[in-house]
């Protein structure tokens, strides 16, 4: 009988998986750990062929692959997070390393995990709890609250000028989708133009389509169109809008001259019958779901109707939105109710990509026309506009804010260690774990803005203890200062799903006795000696998705 080495075998198998869970957990929050707060350092990631510079950690676990399944859930926290609340997504992840370092210490000190789970679960309730003590309620419909709450995602990102820039873009974009049931935020289009500066970027009300990347395309005709058409009025058609042809089982048999003739007349007579159907109601520009014949654009082109085919069923909508038109099946149903209107319909190109704006003032369809010097930069003030746009929908589901800076960690962790003592049993060393883990946050954000972290951390511990509930790490000058005053606060969910998606993620990871690694590949199910590869996921883990147009916040 070896029942007692078996069981200490199986303890040790245990401890092994738990430490090992723990270091990849850690071991990716240390990678994201550096790029948090306002002057955090950027990271560049370079694969096939794309370079990305951000310090967003929602895009750095995005991009990189994860081989381990641990550090595959801490870096789930990352999805979870950004898709709940659109920001929070590093702190999530440090604060989940943080945790995960705690509980190292007291399973070393013999601690079961589970006890160390069980105080981790108390802990993040009773801070959950306690964050409605901290919040202030804010005006979900002040512009200058809301800048300041997209500022909270967007500082650190950009440089002051570009962050006050484009907070105050969010803002308006925000506003201008929110209606009596909430925000639409499908109503939002994004766009990235390279080439001009980023504080050139406009929020446009109607629709921008991109040509390049939509199959909208303008007809080919020989009258030039005209680049801009004012007081516009738009139809939508979703058919194609041609004489039928002859196929390859029928065809036209002509006897005469005179049989020629008249179906010659017959198809200038459905050409004047699409034309008619259109220039009766004043319509101004086309867009067909389907293609245009040719004839038929140059008869319309003489006619003064800009022509637009084969546009996609997402822009339609969205078409329909801007001019309030209402989309037909067929070219003579069109009817005066059906026809919408826009300010201007203009014909631009920036950066040699052809784009066609439908500018219409009470359009509850809006577009975010970003600019940047390069591709990169575009595309990194894309995802700082997203996640701004979509954390300002996420603070009107409860409209409090809790101080940033840090503040809000310290003052949590302070409650924790007043309440840890009235905790039965050793959960409450775990308890006090929580709370140091908490304080990781201020303490990077010290580190990362140049200050002396502990002294830092011992002078917000001061300013608390004396009531200055307000205090945290101003970043941007590198001082401790009551940073609600400077307008650093942030959602109470966000935070709320911070400290929640860590706990989980942290706890799950500290239940798991052991990972069992499968390759279900024909060659794994071979001899013995098969069994003793290495079954790392190769090129598995997180995989960015593909740019796509158009980026649109409601997808």
């Amino acid at each position: 009988m070896h029942g007692p080495d078996s069981i200490a075998d199986i303890t040790r198998q245990t401890d092994d998986a738990v430490s090992r869970n723990i270091a990849a957990g850690v071991a990716l929050s240390e990678v994201l750990r550096t790029t948090l707060g306002p002057k955090g350092r950027d990271k560049m990631l370079v694969g096939d062929g794309t370079v990305v510079l951000t310090n967003d950690g929602a895009s750095i676990v995005d991009r990189i692959d994860v081989e381990s399944p641990a550090a595959n859930v801490v870096a789930g926290v990352a999805r979870s997070q950004g898709g709940e609340v659109g920001d929070g997504s590093t702190s999530a992840i440090v604060l989940a390393g943080a945790l995960l370092k705690e509980a190292e210490s007291l399973l070393e000190e013999g601690f079961h995990p589970t006890t160390v789970v069980t105080g981790y679960r108390t802990a993040s309730r009773r801070a959950r709890d306690t964050l409605a003590d901290v919040a202030s309620v804010a005006d979900p419909e002040d512009r200058s609250v809301l800048r300041d709450v997209a500022a909270a995602t967007i500082t650190g990102r950009w440089d002051e000028e570009r962050s006050t820039f484009l907070a105050d873009l969010s803002a308006r974009a925000y506003l201008a989708v929110r209606g009596d049931d909430g925000p639409r935020l499908g109503n939002v289009t994004v766009h990235g133009v390279p080439g001009a500066a980023t504080t050139d970027s406009e929020l446009l009300d109607g629709l921008v389509v991109d040509t390049d990347r939509s199959s909208t395309s303008l007809s080919d005709v020989p009258e030039p169109a005209p680049r801009r058409v004012t007081d516009a009025r738009v139809a939508i058609v979703d058919d194609q809008l041609t004489v039928r042809e002859p196929d390859a089982t029928s065809g036209y048999t002509f006897e005469d001259a005179e049989d020629l003739r008249r179906a010659q007349e017959f198809e200038t007579d459905e050409y004047r019958r699409y034309e008619r159907a259109l220039t009766t109601r004043g319509v101004d520009v086309l867009f067909c779901q389907k293609s245009v014949d040719e004839r038929l654009r140059a008869r319309l082109a003489r006619e003064g109707i800009l022509v637009f085919e084969r546009t996609r069923q997402d822009e339609v909508r969205k078409l329909e939105r801007a001019t309030g038109a209402s989309a037909v099946m067929r070219l003579e149903d069109l009817s005066a109710e059906s026809v919408g209107r826009a300010d201007a319909v203009v014909r631009t190109e920036l950066a040699g990509t052809e784009f066609v704006t439908v500018r219409e003032a009470s359009s509850s369809q809006v577009s975010l026309l970003l600019r940047g010097g390069t591709d990169h930069v575009v595309d990194e003030t894309e995802r700082i506009v997203v996640d701004a746009v979509s954390l300002l929908a996420t603070f009107e589901d409860r409209p409090r804010l809790v101080p940033g800076g840090g503040a809000t960690e310290i003052a949590l962790a302070r409650d924790l260690r007043s309440y840890a003592p009235t905790v039965a049993g050793r959960e409450q060393f775990a308890v006090e774990a929580f709370a140091d883990a908490l304080e990781r946050i201020p303490f990077t954000l010290a580190q990362n803005a140049g200050m002396d972290p502990i002294d830092a951390l011992l002078e917000l511990r001061r300013r608390h203890d004396g009531g200055d509930g307000g205090v945290g790490v101003a970043a941007d000058d590198g001082t401790i200062d009551d940073v609600t005053a400077r307008g650093v606060s942030e959602p109470l969910r966000l935070k709320d799903r911070v400290v929640a998606n860590a706990t989980d993620a942290a706890g799950f990871l500290l239940r798991i006795d052991e990972i069992i690694q499968t390759n279900k590949s024909p060659s794994s199910h071979g001899s013995e000696e098969g069994h003793d590869h290495d079954h790392s996921h190769a090129g598995g883990g997180l995989r960015s998705d593909p740019h796509g147009y158009p980026w649109a916040i409601g997808h």
